[in-house]
């Protein structure tokens, strides 16, 4: 049998155009008939003629331009993405529309689809894509295209128009979205957003100020921004090992300690959580981004043998988190084919070093909080505020599920599942060391035995019946909790750590301020009833002996706000106790400490004695360059700073 040969015809720019558009139709990244139309008339292959006619209308990127280092720095955008942006932009004939990132091909679309009463400006800031945009443009019949030459995070003010963009689109990989003010009211902002190296289109509607996401999210990738809204990834490479955590979104934390944590071999804690072969969890890894402090992304060195291997694929970075000297990561393993052969895999999660069980089964529990509560829910919502945007909208951006970017702050909403609303998971996070894991009993052995400044039996039992006793010292009242906000301001996503927590009112009222709050305390009763009285999102709670456990344990390596509400008074060493709160306070934070005052309660307080000596109140506020104090009734509130 002879093959008839092919005609020309067949494999001509129209035929391959059409072909294209069937398949983005047929695949349902093609929505509407203007946006399907734009797709057939304009000529893509007139914007990529370094390359064959077939290779302009796969669907694919085609790389225009490379740095020196040989990554792409500009590119015509894969067909199917072009497709999926321009639908969710919502254009109008009339619209004037901002795309940042310039080709020509997208500008082009964008001009057919807003029409001779549109206004198209693409801006670059490199001058040879800006030509060579302008160049295809004018050959194509889309001169009417403003192309500029700058940096989009500096587009001058002239080329705004009165009242903003109807729309923004945004072409290249994007950390934050200064964009705001320039986007009318109703208007669109459309933009593969970076979060924790994490790369998703979203379509935004600017309402009231800030940009509320209203579209499913889509996956995707692009050459990043240039110019003064490049990204910072914050790599740190663990000392010998091939390893490199990249702390984009978060507090860049210390990885040195974590060299001796991959000499054996990974713990593994199980989730019961599966996915198939083929099947997108990319919600999961930005749920995970959002709720779990230290996060980072986790890339391994593919010429070493380091014993850790990213997911699949292998050069793509994945997850983890850091605790102290220890490090959790999120893998799967294949437990079965499936019903279609692809395979059915197990998320598994892997601790590192001496906590890695604990900080395994920590990360496990949250990935079965998703599973229970969100998978199945509709998409998250995403609001993008302006850095110091106030008022209603503005009111709840801090704590878990917000990032702080260099212009905005962004807010992430997870519906839930209806029938499967559940508080979120409070798993357990610092080991106690080797010789304290029994239970905590404050009479065992292995409490008595430590040194000096270790807690005695009599400063647990304090510690055990203070928080239990009389709500009227245990509880902070709004008075208190005033003070307590006029000393230490808003935390905006800050870490604070709450020494000798008991129930937890004082850390909750640090995460109310908008501090990132870890609460501990070695008493087991302590720690349960904080849980216990936690409703929702809240500050993390970790069984720990301040005064003698290893401070590298804490998910933080300094804390801008360290809190200690009736617990000095019972210090043995406070002296040491005071030099290990240095150490864990970061330059410029506050020590806010709360002790009792003598001969202020009545005769049948078994406390009334508890008040600090004035040597103790000499130990506590010398050497601080700051020393505030205010008295309340029967407390005494000092803030104090280096």
């Amino acid at each position: 049998m002879t093959t008839p040969p092919t005609t020309a015809q067949e494999h001509g720019p129209s035929t391959l155009r059409h072909r294209l558009v069937d398949q983005l139709l047929a695949a349902g990244h093609v929505r509407t008939a203007t946006v399907e139309a734009a797709l057939r008339r304009v000529p893509r292959h007139a914007f990529a003629p370094e390359v064959p006619v077939q290779t302009a209308y796969a669907d694919d990127i085609i790389p225009t331009r490379h740095a020196p280092d040989g990554r792409i720095s500009s590119s015509v955008s894969a067909p199917w993405l072009q497709a999926v942006m321009l639908e969710s932009a919502r254009l109008r004939p009339g619209h004037h529309v901002l795309e940042v990132g310039s080709g020509g091909y997208n500008a082009a679309l964008i001009a057919e689809l807003v029409g001779p009463a549109g206004q198209v400006t693409t801006v670059d800031i490199d001058p040879d894509v800006t030509d060579r945009a302008t160049r295809f443009l004018c050959a194509t019949g889309y001169d009417r295209v403003r192309v500029l030459t700058a940096d989009a995070e500096h587009l001058p003010p002239e080329a705004v128009p009165e009242g903003g963009f109807d729309a923004v689109i945004v072409t290249v990989d994007t950390w934050d979205l200064p964009w705001i003010s320039m986007v009318a009211e109703g208007g669109r902002l459309v933009a593969p957003l970076r979060l924790h190296q994490y790369v998703w289109s979203i379509g935004f509607t600017r309402r009231d100020g800030a940009l509320v996401s209203d579209e499913p999210l889509t996956v995707c990738g692009f050459v990043p921004m240039q110019g003064a809204g490049a990204w910072d990834p914050n790599l740190r490479t663990v000392p010998g090992r091939g390893i490199r955590l990249a702390f984009e979104d978060g507090t860049p934390m210390p990885v040195d300690q974590l060299a001796p944590a991959f000499d054996k071999a990974p713990c593994t804690v199980r989730t019961g959580v599966t996915v198939g072969g083929e099947e997108p969890f990319d919600s999961l890894t930005l749920y995970l981004a959002g709720v779990l402090p230290g996060f980072c992304r986790l890339s391994v060195d593919p010429d070493r043998r380091t014993g850790v291997t990213s997911p699949p694929p292998p050069h793509w970075p994945g997850a983890a988190i850091v605790r102290g000297t220890s490090l959790a990561r999120p893998a799967h393993e294949r437990i079965g084919d499936g019903d279609h052969g692809r395979g059915v895999h197990e998320f598994v999660m892997h601790g590192y070093g001496p906590a890695g069980d604990l900080a395994a089964a920590e990360m496990a529990q949250h990935v079965q909080h998703w599973q229970r509560n969100h998978r199945a829910a509709p998409c998250p919502r995403i609001t993008v505020q302006p850095k110091d945007a106030t008022g209603p909208t503005g009111a709840d951006t801090d704590g878990p599920h917000v990032f702080h970017k260099k212009h905005t702050r962004i807010k992430i909403d997870w519906p839930v599942v209806p029938g499967a609303a559940a508080p979120a998971p409070v798993p357990p996070r610092l080991p106690a060391p080797a010789d304290a894991r029994q239970d905590r009993d404050p009479g065992h052995p292995a409490l008595r035995q430590r040194s000096p400044m270790a807690t005695t039996p009599a400063t647990a039992h304090h510690w055990e019946s203070l928080w239990a006793g009389g709500r009227r010292y245990r509880e902070v009242t709004s008075t208190e909790a005033t003070l307590l906000a006029d000393h230490v301001g808003p935390g905006r996503g800050r870490p604070a750590l709450d020494i000798g927590t008991g129930e937890g009112s004082l850390a909750r009222h640090l995460h109310r301020l908008g501090y990132r709050t870890t609460g501990i305390d070695f008493a087991p009763s302590a720690i349960a009833a904080a849980r216990n009285t936690q409703q929702g999102e809240g500050p993390a709670w970790h069984l720990m002996d301040f005064a003698s456990d290893d401070l590298g344990a804490l998910p933080d390596a300094a804390y801008a706000v360290v809190t200690c509400r009736l617990v000095y008074r019972w210090m043995d060493d406070k002296v040491a106790f005071l030099d290990r709160v240095r150490q864990v306070l970061a330059p410029g934070g506050t020590f806010w400490v709360v002790t009792e005052l003598a001969g202020r309660r009545e005769e049948n307080d078994p406390y009334r004695h508890l008040g600090i000596t004035p040597v103790e109140a000499e130990t506590l506020t010398a050497g601080w360059s700051v020393v505030r104090t205010v008295d309340l009734d029967v407390l005494r509130c000092y803030a104090l700073r280096p």
